[in-house]
């Protein structure tokens, strides 16, 4: 059996026809089913959807891995489009997500969570599954959230922030998720923003899911926040997982990127909107 995951929104594209918009989403098709992870920001969905010739009929659910604009923000014409769909994300996915920007301390900060409310999603056919716990979310396919975390393994970003009275605490993005699909021989990986850190979300699976080697880790990896020192450390833990392909995207950053490259050599890609991965098993 083969699993296809196709990468439907980035910040860039692999190939013409495509829109570039800052988020991600992927769609999954294993068996006779097929998921989407995220739904990007919203505009660029449907156009790379129908790129792809690609459409929404079938689709058996869609996984949500946090809570940001730019994974939620085609969700609600997603719902709108099919009417009815099973949506799987951690409880907290409705938090009040806010950034700053540092560089105007003066300046309110900005909303940058779900634009669609929980009620307006419901309304228009989303039926929502709350995880708070890793588990496996459909067949073969594991949602891993709520993990613990250790503060010096995550991105250090201090831009993202929630409301707390009068005022404001760092977001600990709570609702943070990423998915774990089992293929043939070793499972694939893959991340939406990996706010929990890359090295709490791999020290995870070895722990708790008894998971050694990985196919593949896809997505956004937040390591544009990761200083010079942390990033050999990151590719270190990647080379202990005798990972066969590094595919990044959307929140990775340039210069972690080109190291990437320069490190995995032909086991690199540029997860671009387009790209198609193909994996055996599952």
């Amino acid at each position: 059996m083969e699993t296809r995951i196709t990468i439907v929104c980035d910040n860039s594209i692999s190939r013409s026809g495509f829109v570039g918009e800052h988020g991600f989403s992927c769609l999954i098709e294993r068996r006779d089913e097929k998921y989407l992870l995220d739904t990007g920001p919203g505009r660029s969905l449907p156009i790379n959807l129908e790129t792809l010739n690609e459409d929404l009929s079938g689709l058996a659910r869609v996984f949500i891995s946090h809570g940001h604009y730019d994974h939620t923000g085609g969700l609600l014409w997603v719902a709108r489009q099919l009417g009815q769909i099973e949506v799987i994300a951690h409880p907290a996915i409705f938090s009040r997500h806010m950034v700053i920007d540092p560089a105007a301390p003066d300046k309110p900060p900005r909303y940058i969570g779900c634009p669609a409310t929980q009620k307006e999603l419901e309304r228009s056919g989303a039926a929502f599954r709350f995880i708070d716990h890793t588990r496996e979310a459909a067949p073969g396919i594991w949602f891993v959230t709520g993990i613990d975390r250790d503060p010096g393994k995550a991105p250090n970003d201090p831009r993202l922030v929630l409301p707390d009275g009068d005022g404001l605490v760092l977001d600990p993005i709570q609702d943070d998720a990423s998915l774990l699909i089992e293929t043939e021989g070793h499972p694939v990986l893959i991340l939406g923003c990996a706010h929990a850190g890359v090295l709490n979300i791999l020290n995870h699976v070895r722990e708790k899911m008894g998971v050694e080697r990985l196919r593949a880790i896809l997505g956004g990896t937040h390591l544009m926040f990761y200083g010079p020192k942390d990033l050999p450390v990151v590719m270190d833990q990647f080379e202990r997982f005798s990972i066969e392909l590094v595919g990044v995207s959307h929140c990775t950053g340039f210069q972690a990127a080109v190291a990437l490259s320069n490190r995995f050599g032909d086991r690199f890609v540029s997860a671009s909107a387009g790209r198609v991965f193909s994996f055996q098993g599952g």
